[in-house]
């Protein structure tokens, strides 16, 4: 509302601007530069507001305000100090209440990360009612009695934000950054209010800060004032308008009670002068209005763009034009279909080009597709501190010790670029490898690093690992050690130190780690690295009264650093930008992509207060939650408005479906009622060409098939296991990677105890004391077992599962085989563990064994034993000989390939269960077929197998088998990738 007369060039530098962010200001410097044709020009003073509804934007530009802030003489408290403050004064509480809980009610004191937790929250509802300026002293009279008893308890926490945070702000003397806002927003109003010669504009701002609405307010009554609406709808018709106060989600709620508290109405409002629409904006314009207007009065749609309504229907087909909708088939598609949109824009001289989402993911997915073509595109938002390479190689140092040096943290941090030890990096990565393969690799369930260095002393002879790589890779430990020290000495001991000191215990092991073979250390370098250093000093200077367990420490750390994100200084692409809502609400490039349009993230959802209920809100006078909804209803209808726009969004995120925007489907309903959908389709196929990018284009590709080779038969395998036999059945394709392309997978890497490692323990177990007691048993066999056990378990380190399952399972199964062994023993001559054979077949196959147990009996005759730890086989699959285990060892020991036994009659096939369950174990015949019969159907069959495979075109197939019946189905093994079993699986294929 321009009043006055018209300023002159001359009075521009003696004209004052306010725009909501620090951005818009600097572009609209660059707008004044640009127009000058690069001669010299005094610019008009252009200050940045601040605005409520941006997370970083909520202080003054006190820098801009040098002489109110010089006038105040009160600086804001820092926000890293703020957090830290409130945690300690949470944790205070805490402790507070549970020393004064009593009867059954029982408190227990929150940790210092939930502490810090909720600390942000606290802050973020302290801005929020200094924002809106509400007093929250009304707070014991909001809920009804019956809920008194909980809510006086919330009452009680919320004290913190009442009484004691004013008053340790008085007591250190600074103010709040919301607080300080508002009081530099008042000067700045009582300043301007007397008046100024000069012209004063306010421009963007949708005043829903009342001390941004009262400075608006203040210059809307000036002379030679102005404000500036962004996005006044004037299509909207009279009666809907007046309903905006019942919606406050519609775009437009917050520009009518803005207006309301000018004292104004729409009529008032006129164009800026020069910027008066074409017949082309307006339709868009129209088009805008209709697609968000509220939804009671959503049945005059079909008015909108008929003759009746002063349109018709040619004018939204113009209004379409220039507007494009991609649906991209998943969120790795719309990436790389807005990166080869934003591309192509540069292929025009001077045009630009966008990005605006609130999918952080999508704007980080957007800039690598586009550093993939060389180009650094400008991220407003900055890359969060943690995602930095400085900023993951701090995290992954306290992961390392937090977990106390598990394999799999461990190994990240020896292979972060930042990871050096003194050492050249090939070195670094080279002993990184050596202590994987000879450690992590096997089986290890050590913690520290102690256990490193012990497991390195007792590498198994089969690891190939040379005696200099155990050593360099020793010596490597070492150095991890002393590096780790300081850390590692506070977080050891019981005592609660102040954060400072673990912070420098943290920047020590970083920077330890860190120095290069010049000792160099560049951890600190770049932009992340100098933002880090800003975070952790002021941790260092704020965390000095700060005590927590060393514990304590990782969690509360990633806390404190939440939020906080690294923008780049280098130069980035002058054309290309990726924008939050309000920085786009200023700007229009030539392209405008709003990208990840789903229901859930544009708009996203409205989280509940974690303090207060919607009426406890209302009745405060704090805005409702749908608020924010209308303010991205804004900025999208505003976005909505540019000459080219392209709408995106993805059908799948993470393989879920997803849910269309609601202003997306509104616009779609709207355009589809008009029988108009096609004249949303981009008029180039994005899809088909980002696609393009993952295809090979060469005319031989075709999809990978079922694989099924048939290698010469001097490659094909002359000797296997029983339990090989057993795979070779159920899937050939194994045999085939493991005995002929010789491929061995490598064991987890830092795998949780499992049942494999398990059944390893308790048959090593059992070895060792059949090895011990091969004829006479001890006077007292459970004390024997568990002493054997005892001293197997520590082999294995110190992990949880050993204490909680393990060892219990194993004590329960020793009494039961304590209680049952002597009857087993009773007409035995010798009992043989672990026993190696092998039978030769006419054919020249060479069959291998080694049977867990096998008792010679004073009549010559065996018993062969097998120890199970899971489910033993169903007795008809043993019959059947789908396991064939036990009846080809039976076939060993007939043919006397067990050494030292030679050939004997088998009478018992017996699993012998160690559970640990219930009795703590059972014993179980193999089948209720003589081992006789089974060991003679089981070489006939092996015979028929290896004479199939005998075949040159025999492949080794893959096989998927189904359940058929019984439990234990084949499953597809570590091969399955291989063999690339995904790309030709479909549902229902056959074995």
């Amino acid at each position: 509302m321009p009043g006055g007369a018209e300023p002159s060039l001359l009075d521009l530098p003696r004209t004052t601007i306010y725009l909501p962010t620090r951005r818009a200001a600097r572009t609209l410097r660059e707008a004044f530069l640009e127009q000058s044709g690069g001669e010299a020009l005094l610019l008009p003073k252009i200050l940045a507001l601040g605005h409520a509804d941006e997370d970083e934007a909520l202080v003054l530009d006190g820098e801009r305000f040098a002489e109110a802030d010089a006038t105040l003489g009160i600086p804001a408290i820092e926000p890293t100090a703020r957090l830290i403050a409130l945690t300690r004064m949470i944790l205070a509480w805490s402790r507070g209440l549970a020393a004064g809980s009593s009867g059954d009610e029982v408190h227990l004191p929150m940790t210092p990360a939930q502490a810090a937790s909720l600390a942000g929250d606290l802050a973020a509802l302290m801005d929020s009612t200094e924002s809106e300026e509400v007093d929250l002293t009304a707070l014991e009279t909001l809920v009804p009695d019956e809920l008194a008893a909980h809510w006086g308890e919330t009452v009680d926490f919320l004290t913190i934000v009442t009484e004691q945070w004013p008053a340790y702000l008085d007591e250190i003397g600074l103010a709040s950054p919301v607080g300080r806002r508002n009081l530099l927003m008042a000067q700045e109003t009582a300043r301007i209010t007397a008046g100024s010669p000069y012209p004063v504009i306010a421009a963007g701002s949708t005043g829903t800060v009342p001390a941004t609405a009262r400075l608006l307010e203040t210059i809307a009554h000036l002379p030679n004032g102005a404000v500036v609406l962004p996005g006044l709808d004037l299509f909207l018709d009279s009666e809907s308008w007046e309903t905006l106060h019942r919606h406050p989600e519609h775009p437009q709620a917050g520009m009518a009670e803005l207006l309301k508290k000018l004292g104004a109405t729409r009529d008032d409002v006129g164009l800026v002068p020069g910027s008066d629409p074409g017949p082309a904006a307006q339709a868009r314009l129209r088009l805008a209005s209709e697609t968000l207007r509220p939804a009671e009065t959503t049945e005059r749609w079909p008015e909108a763009f008929t003759d009746e309504a002063g349109g018709s229907t040619s004018d939204l087909a113009e209004a379409l034009e220039g507007l494009s909708l991609v649906a991209a088939p998943t969120a790795h598609d719309e990436a790389e279909v807005i990166a080869l949109i934003l591309r192509g824009c540069i292929e025009a001289p001077g045009k630009t080009a966008a990005l605006v989402t609130p999918d952080r993911e999508l704007a980080r997915r957007v800039a690598a597709r586009l550093r993939d073509y060389g180009l650094d595109i400008d991220d407003s938002a900055g890359t969060p501190v943690r995602r930095t390479l400085p900023g993951a190689f701090l995290d992954l140092v306290l992961a390392a010790v937090e977990s106390d040096f598990a394999p799999p943290d461990l190994m990240a941090l020896l292979k972060h670029p930042l990871t050096r030890l003194s050492r050249p990096a090939g070195d670094i990565r080279r002993l990184g490898r050596v202590l994987e393969r000879a450690v992590f690799r096997e089986t290890y369930l050590g913690r520290g690093l102690i256990s490193v260095a012990k497991a390195l002393t007792r590498i198994d002879a089969r690891v190939p690992v040379s005696k200099p790589e155990r050593s360099a890779a020793a010596a490597l430990v070492e150095a991890l050690e002393a590096a780790f020290a300081p850390l590692v000495d506070l977080f050891e001991g019981g005592a609660p130190h102040d954060a400072a000191s673990l912070v420098r215990a943290h920047t020590a092991a970083a920077e330890a780690l860190a120095r290069d073979e010049t000792g160099a250390i560049p951890l600190w370098g770049g932009d992340a690295g100098e933002a880090l250093t800003v975070l952790l000093s002021r941790l260092i200077e704020e965390g000095g009264g700060f005590e927590m367990p060393a514990r304590s420490y990782p969690a509360v750390y990633r806390t404190l650093l939440a939020g906080h994100a690294v923008r780049p200084t280098r130069p980035a692409h002058p054309r290309l930008f990726i924008w939050g809502q309000l920085e786009a609400r200023l700007q229009q490039p030539d392209l405008m992509v709003l990208g990840g349009l789903n229901e859930g993230t544009w708009p996203k959802p409205q989280e509940s207060d974690p303090w207060l209920s919607r009426p406890m809100r209302e009745k405060l006078g704090l805005s409702s939650p749908e608020r924010r909804i209308g303010l991205a209803a804004h900025d999208f209808a505003q976005a909505l408005g540019a000459t080219s726009v392209v709408l995106s969004r993805a059908l799948k995120v993470e393989g879920v479906p997803t849910v269309p925007s609601r202003w997306l489907q509104r616009l779609q309903a709207l355009v589809d009622a008009a029988k108009l959908s096609k004249a949303l389709a981009p008029r180039e196929d994005w899809i088909a060409w980002a696609r393009d990018r993952d295809t090979i284009d060469d005319g031989a590709f075709k999809p990978a098939e079922r694989p099924r080779p048939c290698p010469p038969i001097a490659a094909r395998p002359r000797s296997l296991s029983v339990t090989q036999i057993e795979r070779w059945i159920a899937n050939p394709y194994e045999i085939y990677a493991r005995h002929i392309l010789k491929l061995v997978p490598l064991s987890p890497l830092g795998a949780e105890p499992d049942n494999a490692m398990r059944g390893s323990a308790f048959h090593a177990i059992l070895r060792k004391f059949t090895e011990a007691y091969p004829e006479a048993l001890p006077k007292d066999i459970e004390a024997v077992l568990n002493e054997i056990g005892d001293a197997t378990f520590a082999t294995l380190g110190d992990n949880p599962s050993l204490h909680a399952f393990w060892r219990p399972g194993f004590r329960r199964f020793a009494a039961w085989f304590a209680a049952t062994e002597p009857a087993r023993r009773a007409d035995i001559v010798q009992s043989f563990a672990e026993v190696t054979g092998v039978l030769e077949l006419p054919s020249g196959f060479r069959l291998t064994a080694r049977a867990d147990r096998i008792d010679a009996a004073e009549d010559g005759t065996l018993v062969i034993y097998d120890y199970k730890t899971g489910p033993p086989p169903n007795q008809s699959h043993v019959k059947e000989l789908y396991r064939p285990q036990l009846p080809l060892e039976a076939a060993i020991a007939q043919g006397g390939g067990f050494e030292g036994l030679g050939a004997r009659a088998v009478t018992g096939l017996e699993y012998i269960r160690a559970s640990g369950r219930g009795d703590g174990g059972e014993q179980h015949a193999a089948s209720k077929e003589t081992p006789a019969v089974l060991a003679k159907c089981a070489l006939e069959q092996l015979e028929a197998l290896v004479a199939y495979f005998d075949d040159p075109k025999t492949p080794y197939e893959v096989k998927r088998r189904a359940s058929a019946g019984f439990t234990d189905a084949y499953r597809f093994d570590d091969y399955a990738q291989l063999a690339r079993v995904p790309e030709w699986l479909t549902e229902g294929e056959g074995s």
